[in-house]
């Protein structure tokens, strides 16, 4: 049954990441009390994309020491070419930037917003979020607010933005309303101005998984749906909206596994959309840890979001598949995960109906993890970091025919 969910008049967050680690030891510059996340090492430690067609915004974190510096370059020839790479003068400091809980971009035409998580009294230091705009395609940036339009000092993570098509941008976070665990959930607002201010802030779920990173899709002007883990049944969820995010509705579970487990798998999933003859479909990717069937499924739904075919999802890889994404063009679907320290491929141009066998496509000297999927208008681009055998963090990306299995590395 679907819910519906129309915006309070206030919003309070207050928000605590869950350990990671059990141990006591202090870390270098760690406060008393206050658990740090372990180091990632050093280059390339995040990495978001946006494309409008060949127009793509690529937004990087570096990390050299205990510095984390934020990067945007833009192709105009679907990533054949890159325009200068702009160091962006931040005006709040990076609390975490890491695979899965990213500072992220979004893009229409000219107008660029870029948003991340600071420093706050949340668990591991996080905080709200800070966000900078651009009007002239990242050459210049102003400070911007804060998407939540929430005030308090505490975290507000695992975040997505996406534009639609009238170049009204969404952002999708993981918050909370009280001091309660129980109370995370999953936050959204909208901008009508190209990220100059923020409205609709609102908590659409106040149960869902603390540590598991959303994705966004906004197929049509003023609809919107928002992939996300849900909490007490960690089962993939989506919200959806049809008014430019005034009002949201809960369908139901995207791959129904029933997986009932106390902690958080750290773990997102992907989401398209595919048309054919005026009909569309919602696509997923998502992954379970249930006993019975543990892996990345392939999930179809042909009404919207309000049912999927659980009966009959199609499994990418093998049980260690996991942090997977999902592009689409037409009734074509790139599905892309890691597993085993690699980046793997399997495509579908039939909507999913049939899928080609996975392909390994990151190079065996390299570990790699967390593919994006975009489509470029022409190809698609599948973009991962990968850790070089000196230890340093890069990024790399693969091309991928529309319409054949033609490819290339960048």
């Amino acid at each position: 049954m679907n819910r519906r969910v129309t915006p309070p008049a206030t919003l309070c967050l207050v928000f605590a990441l869950p350990v990671l680690t059990n141990s006591n030891v202090l870390l270098a510059g760690e406060q008393p009390g206050r658990p740090q996340l372990p180091a990632v090492g050093s280059g390339v430690v995040s990495l978001d994309v946006y494309a409008q067609d060949a127009t793509l915004d690529l937004l990087t974190t570096t990390r050299e020491g205990e510095t984390l510096e934020l990067s945007h370059q833009r192709s105009r020839d679907g990533g054949k070419s890159w325009g200068t790479s702009h160091v962006i003068n931040i005006h709040q400091p990076i609390s975490i930037a890491r695979r899965g809980n990213e500072p992220q971009v979004v893009a229409h035409r000219e107008h660029v917003v870029v948003h991340w998580s600071t420093h706050g009294e949340s668990r591991f230091g996080a905080g709200p979020m800070a966000s900078t705009v651009s009007h002239d395609a990242g050459r210049t940036w102003t400070p911007g607010q804060n998407p939540t339009g929430n005030k308090a000092n505490t975290a507000q993570n695992f975040s997505d933005m996406t534009a639609d098509p009238d170049g009204n941008f969404y952002v999708a976070w993981i918050g909370s309303h009280d001091e309660d665990l129980a109370g995370r959930g999953l936050g959204v607002s909208r901008s009508t101005d190209f990220g100059e201010t923020w409205e609709f802030s609102q908590l659409v779920d106040t149960s869902s998984c603390a540590c598991c990173w959303n994705k966004m899709i906004a197929p049509r002007p003023g609809q919107v749906h928002v992939l996300y883990r849900d909490h007490n049944i960690r089962d993939m969820a989506l919200a959806s909206t049809n008014d430019t995010g005034e009002h949201w509705e809960l369908t139901s579970p995207v791959g129904e596994f029933n997986w009932e487990f106390p902690g958080c798998p750290h773990v997102g999933g992907g989401i398209a959309v595919t048309q054919h003859r005026g009909e569309e479909q919602l696509h997923a990717l998502v992954w379970t840890g249930h006993e019975k069937s543990p892996g990345l499924f392939w999930v179809r739904s042909t009404d919207g979001g309000n049912s999927w075919n659980e009966r009959r999802p199609h499994r990418m890889g093998g049980e260690l598949a996991r942090h997977a994404d999902l592009g689409s063009s037409g009734r074509t679907l790139v599905a892309a995960w890691d597993e085993t320290r690699a980046i793997w491929l399997s495509t579908s141009h039939d909507e999913g109906t049939s899928w080609s066998e996975p392909h390994r496509v990151s190079t065996q000297d390299a570990s790699a993890s967390h593919p994006v999927v975009i489509h470029t208008g022409k190809d698609f681009l599948v973009f991962w970091t990968y850790r070089e055998a000196s230890g340093r963090l890069q990024w790399r990306s693969y091309v991928l025919g529309t319409h054949d299995e033609t490819s290339s590395q960048r």
